[in-house]
């Protein structure tokens, strides 16, 4: 063994292990504070949710802002097209907090210049730049896809009033944005229009703004207003001019008649039916009417579809329809004309309010000469109506078809009546023999002519000369040998003379008469063709009036070329 292999083996000295070294903390305070500012940005840059727009005039990625109130709570980051190309799609990253607005109702709208009839607006863009509103929604799940509005929406959240619906045959001149007036006053607007259910009208979503929705009650009539309404009926011709927006928009108006009855306010969304003017409204007022059937046999133009049925000057009713009819029996025609009585119009005094009673009044007046008529309201227009006359001379007259409808007796128009007389009249002038008339009136100067010019006339009125010039040579031979029968016969030649001189112009104006070249010849055939043209034009005329005898008042009508 070796002395290296005898000495001991010393003990080991254990050293307790060191903490870790501070160095680590470093780029583990680095990992936290990281985190936390990734959450921190996270968490402030909102939701982001993606908007679909038609087109994307006006905004650009990153610097088109959202706003509500004024104030920016969001920018678009991107856009970009749809993947059918038909849309363009926004993504847009709101500030925080908005997540709970994002509800399936929230609405956005490009704001930008905007010029219409109902006035300019988004001017303020000119400045700031193009920009999207938003307006939160309220009702709904939570979502993060939206479909933009094209235009602004017409009532805002939180505006107080009430929706409405409107009927009508037509929308006519509506459109979005026409206002809705009570009194006068702009008490809200139209919302929007579709069709009905059976895609025979339209139904006209409309909304009246607080106070004014206070005011409408189940018995509300509405009716459209235009600008300027010109209409030319049997009344003649009615202008009724509005206001300058009223002229260029249109509108609807409403009132709510004074009840005694305890009316609750409709619900929104209530249907009202609204009509084509304030006339309308008062005719509806009309419940009950009873038909009645007409027949004319004379022309019916100027007659139309809603002309006035009036007695003694007082609207009564109205015309419904108007058709042609051929009898094949008789092989004639005739006009039918259907009419509503409305006997609410009519007071009667006690109780008698029922339908048959209002018939069998009816029925009293025809025994009594009640007949139809059909009368011209105004030349200048044409329109015809229907008046209920009282002719008990005229006799009852009833074609007597097989319809649901009673039948009215009528009497030919007074038009008609005129006519007759004027036909009856012009016939008799055509048979007025003016031609034989004129043709003997020349012959007759034809024979006097020659009855003055003739030799035996001519030889007598120069005897007559002659024996005159006698007679006075005789008479002055006397005078000479008796004073007192001279004087007698002095005065005798005298007369003698002034004959002879009358004679003599006698002659010479017979002879001037009957010369060729006279006047009172050429006047007589003038005369002659005078009679001849007017016979020829009675003629004309009668055969004008024969054709066409409502052409004496509303003149001759022009051929189409």
């Amino acid at each position: 063994m070796t002395m290296v292999d005898d000495l001991p083996l010393a003990d080991p000295v254990i050293h307790p292990k060191k903490a870790i070294s501070l160095f680590w903390l470093i780029p583990f305070v680095v990992i936290v504070v990281g985190a936390w500012l990734v959450y921190d940005t996270l968490a402030s840059r909102g939701p982001l949710i993606t908007i679909t727009f038609n087109s994307a005039e006006g905004i650009e990625a990153g610097k088109t802002r959202v706003r509500h109130k004024a104030v920016d709570v969001g920018r678009v980051e991107s856009v970009w097209l749809s993947p059918d190309f038909g849309q363009v799609e926004l993504t847009v990253r709101l500030a925080a907090g908005m997540e709970g607005v994002l509800m399936s109702n929230a609405k956005f709208w490009v704001v930008q210049p905007r010029f219409s009839l109902q006035g300019v607006s988004g001017l303020g863009t000119l400045v700031s730049g193009t920009y999207i509103e938003i307006e939160p929604g309220n009702t709904g799940p939570l979502t993060d896809r939206f479909k933009g509005l094209e235009s602004p929406p017409l009532v805002r959240s939180g505006t107080q009033g009430m929706k409405i619906r409107l009927t009508a045959e037509k929308l006519g001149g509506l459109a979005v944005g026409t206002p809705v007036y009570y009194l006068g006053i702009p008490a809200g607007e139209v919302l929007g229009f579709d069709l009905n259910k059976n895609k025979d009208g339209v139904i006209i979503h409309a909304f009246i703004k607080s106070p004014y929705h206070q005011l409408i009650m189940p018995n509300s009539r509405f009716w459209k207003i235009n600008g300027i309404d010109l209409s030319m009926n049997a009344d003649g011709i009615r202008m009724t001019a509005s206001s300058l927006s009223t002229l260029l928009l249109g509108g609807v108006a409403f009132e709510t008649p004074a009840s005694l009855e305890n009316l609750e306010p409709p619900l929104p969304g209530n249907l009202f039916t609204l009509f084509e003017d304030q006339s309308a409204v008062t005719d509806s007022s009309y419940r009950r009417k009873i038909p009645f059937l007409m027949y004319f046999d004379g022309s019916v133009r100027g007659l139309k579809s809603g002309a006035p049925v009036e007695f003694r000057g007082i609207k009564i009713g109205s015309v419904r329809d108007i058709r042609m009819e051929f009898d094949r029996a008789n092989t004639s025609f005739r006009v039918a004309v259907l009419m509503e009585i409305e006997p609410e119009r009519v007071t009667e005094v006690g109780d008698h309010n029922t339908e048959e009673s209002s018939d069998e009044f009816i029925q009293t007046l025809v025994d009594r000469g009640l007949r139809g008529q059909l009368e011209t309201a105004s030349y200048l227009t044409g329109q015809l109506y229907v008046n209920l006359v009282m002719r008990p001379e005229m006799p009852v007259r009833l074609l007597g078809t097989q319809t649901r409808y009673k039948e009215l007796p009528t009497v030919a128009s007074n038009l008609d009546e005129i006519s007759a007389s004027i036909t009856s009249l012009l016939r008799k002038l055509q048979t007025f023999p003016s031609d034989e008339i004129g043709k003997n009136l020349n012959e007759t100067l034809v024979s006097l002519k020659k009855t003055v010019e003739a030799p035996v006339i001519l030889e007598a009125a120069s005897a007559m000369r002659d024996a005159l010039v006698t007679l006075k040579s005789t008479m002055v031979q006397i005078n000479g040998k008796v004073d007192p029968m001279g004087k007698d016969l002095a005065k005798a030649t005298e007369a003698a003379t002034k004959a002879l001189a009358s004679t003599d112009r006698l002659m010479a104006n017979l002879n001037d008469l009957m010369d060729p070249d006279a006047p009172m010849n050429y006047r007589m055939l003038e005369l002659t063709r005078e009679l001849t043209a007017t016979s020829r034009a009675i003629r004309t005329f009668v055969g004008i009036m024969s054709r066409q005898p409502e052409s004496l008042l509303f003149g001759k009508e022009k051929k189409e070329e």
